[in-house]
């Protein structure tokens, strides 16, 4: 039936309706559950492009220590991955509606002021493997994650394009900025989510960090050029 339908449809209608099956089936663009973005597996999953969630699904977090300005699917997708996930909130009643539902290597917490809510990184106990900036008062908070990144760490600014000058910043301090543009969840637009890498940065990978991203295609045994080979 397949061949049948290659032969009759062009092929320009067979990719887009392959592209639509990768958004709303693998990636489930718009699925939510609690309210917050899940895949299709019905995982929770950060407000992020696409490519930078593929990007950190590659590295074990398990021993990490994570910081988020700004909670919600991300905070329930680094909880299911890392040692130890702090975020805190300006919105009440985001707040509110993620309290009830985080595990117990969460700490959450509301802030309502945003000068208290950007340094809240800042009375946190040690410094943090990972921080993302993906909330308010973004600028403030990336000049606070300077001071509470482990060396070998890294910083995700989510929406970079919208904040060159806090990008800039990152920059500015020493750090590999690596841009992923893409879509993301729920979003009809695309976006640019760029990690600040530190120059010592050097994560451990996930035993299966080399498998096909979401709507990928997997070749059984790798390439034939994969690899070295004797002879000429």
């Amino acid at each position: 039936m397949k061949n049948i339908l290659r032969k009759i449809l062009p092929r320009r209608l067979i990719s887009a309706a392959r592209i639509l099956l990768i958004m709303h089936r693998e990636h489930g663009h718009v699925n939510r559950r609690d309210g917050f973005p899940v895949n299709g597996r019905g995982e929770y999953q950060p407000w992020l492009t696409y490519p930078l969630i593929e990007y950190l699904k590659g590295f074990d977090f398990s021993q990490k220590r994570i910081f988020e300005f700004g909670a919600g699917s991300s905070t329930l997708f680094w909880a299911s991955r890392a040692k130890h996930v702090e975020s805190v909130e300006l919105d009440r009643r985001w707040f509110d509606s993620l309290v009830k539902i985080v595990p117990d290597n969460v700490v959450l917490n509301h802030q309502s002021d945003g000068i208290s809510y950007a340094q809240k990184i800042i009375e946190a106990d040690g410094q943090f493997d990972v921080i993302v900036v993906d909330g308010a008062e973004r600028y403030r908070s990336a000049e606070a994650a300077l001071k509470k990144l482990i060396p070998g760490g890294m910083i995700i600014l989510d929406n970079a394009e919208w904040y060159p000058n806090t990008a800039e910043l990152l920059r500015g301090a020493g750090l590999i900025e690596v841009r992923f543009s893409g879509f993301s969840p729920v979003n009809a637009f695309t976006s640019t989510s760029s990690v600040f890498l530190h120059r010592d940065f050097s994560f451990p990978l996930v035993t299966d960090a080399r498998q096909p991203p979401v709507g990928g295609v997997s070749i059984k045994g790798g390439t034939l050029d994969d690899g070295p080979r004797s002879g000429k």
